[in-house]
């Protein structure tokens, strides 16, 4: 008696079966592909989030920069206005000192005056011991 044949038999495929695994490989390659766009979306994604926190970091920096600018022109402003102020008392100082110096030329001037007017009359009047008033020795 003859051993039964236990090799696979290599028939033709049924004609269902291959549409089947044709559906399953298809099935497989969209999801493959679905796979793909979205680990393709998540990277996209990732790398929105990555460009948004470096935006956001950057106009952080931007906003501090400006904060301290704006306090250093505060500060600069507070500064010139207290120079401005400085230099109006120097001023108002230097024009009191001024009309005190001028009025004190003025005195000098009035002093001077009296004094030539004084020596002019001294030589020009006689003495009494009879000689002219040019022939005065000092």
């Amino acid at each position: 008696m003859a051993a039964p044949d236990l090799r696979p038999n290599r028939a033709e495929p049924d004609p269902e079966q291959l549409a089947v695994t044709e559906e399953i490989r298809e099935g497989a390659e969209l999801a493959r592909q679905a796979a793909e766009t979205l680990r393709e979306e998540q990277e996209r994604t990732r790398q929105f989030g990555e460009e948004q926190r470096s935006w956001t970091e950057g106009a952080r920096a931007a906003a501090e920069e400006l904060r301290t600018a704006k306090e250093q022109l505060r500060a600069a402003s507070e500064d010139a206005r207290s120079s401005a102020e400085d230099a109006r008392q120097a001023a108002e100082e230097l024009r009191r000192s001024s009309e005190v110096a001028l009025k004190a030329a003025y005195d000098q001037l009035a002093i001077l005056q009296e004094a030539r007017e004084s020596l002019a009359r001294y030589w020009e009047e006689p003495r009494r011991d009879g000689r002219g008033g040019r022939n005065h020795e000092p």
